[in-house]
């Protein structure tokens, strides 16, 4: 490694513990979702430096850019909550289930006048000196544990030489792929499981209300949307592609078309027509579905349960990861706007 790279990595580590250290302790929450959001663009940075191309595509789509969409869109809709009276136009934002109603007309008067008033109410109260001081002490002996660690770690070849002779019966030619859709397909299908009990989970707090944004007036939104709509499609169909041969794979595509479909959600808050809830479902439960159903069938026609046939590898892993990116594009979305259709209850 030569000084220049040292010099690199020691900046961005300082940036990471910095960022990371300002969003821990920031009173504003606006500006902390902001440093969680650079936090995660420096990890992705980070991941690209160990020479991780496929968790740095992930923490750049899903860690900093739709994690941040979601912490920001609850934000102002937390702000709507508290301060419902701010006389904006557009759609009243969704109600608050556990705030009593105190029926005091002069504080509601008070916000209605104060558009800030909801910015003021969910500051975090400063942290004590005593209690910074303890996160200091907690973060250096976490360091050191991690350390000790790592020093005391045997490093050996793992299991790369055991994936690498392999290889050729996984029908990709990408050991993370193939680890991930053949090897131990079983992780695959629980994370999609997962994905998929967050947007039952998100459907089951009901019908979702509009997003409460307004379209930025002028050209430059409609037209950013314009260019960018088409390139993140042909980026993650792209990324669905190569993920058999290079980094990339169904989490890193559906991040992308999930990145493009929250864009078009906030270009465009108040006029996007509501999806056919029976075709949104079986979008958002196929990639898990599709998933089980070819693991079974491999279990009476294949080796075993999620095993595939070695003349057939190639074709099923593609049609198991074009489901899950279109399920995992989906759910994305589903978890951004929040509730489900209010077709669902027509």
């Amino acid at each position: 490694m030569n000084a220049a790279l040292l010099a690199f990595d020691l900046a961005l580590l300082a940036g990471l513990l910095g960022v990371a250290w300002r969003c821990l302790a920031s009173t504003d929450l606006f500006r902390a979702v902001v440093l969680f959001i650079t936090f995660g663009l420096l990890l992705a940075i980070a991941w690209v430096r160990l020479e991780a191309p496929d968790i740095a595509l992930a923490e750049a789509a899903i860690g900093a850019g739709i994690t941040g969409a979601l912490l920001l869109v609850t934000l102002e809709r937390l702000k709507h909550i508290m301060n419902p009276h701010r006389g904006d136009a557009g759609p009243s934002p969704p109600p608050d289930p556990v705030a009593p109603d105190t029926g005091n007309a002069d504080a509601e008067a008070h916000d209605a006048r104060d558009p800030g008033a909801g910015n003021v109410a969910l500051s975090c109260a400063p942290t004590p000196a005593r209690g910074r001081w303890s996160a200091v002490a907690v973060t250096v002996g976490l360091a050191g544990l991690l350390m000790a660690t790592l020093a005391t770690q045997e490093h050996g070849p793992g299991l790369q030489p055991t994936v690498a002779a392999h290889m050729e019966v996984s029908g990709v030619d990408h050991g993370i792929t193939a680890v991930l859709l053949n090897f131990r397909s079983w992780d695959t299908l629980l994370e999609l499981a997962m994905v998929l009990l967050a947007g039952l989970g998100a459907w089951s707090l009901g019908r979702h209300d509009a997003l409460p944004a307004r379209p930025a007036p002028g050209p430059v939104l409609p037209g950013a949307v314009r260019l960018l709509l088409p390139v993140a499609i042909v980026t993650g169909v792209y990324l669905l592609w190569a993920g058999s041969h290079a980094p990339g794979g169904a989490f890193q595509a559906g991040a992308v078309l999930g990145a493009a479909g929250i864009l078009m959600s906030l270009a465009r808050p108040h006029s996007l027509p509501d999806p056919d809830p029976r075709l949104l479902r079986i979008g958002v439960t196929a990639g898990a579905l599709l998933f089980l159903a070819i693991g079974l069938w491999g279990l009476f026609a294949g080796p075993a349960l999620l095993t595939w046939p070695r003349e057939l590898a190639y074709p099923l892993i593609l049609i198991i990861e074009t489901g899950a990116t279109l399920s995992i594009a989906l759910t994305l979305v589903a978890l951004f706007i929040g509730g489900r259709s209010p077709r669902e209850d027509t």
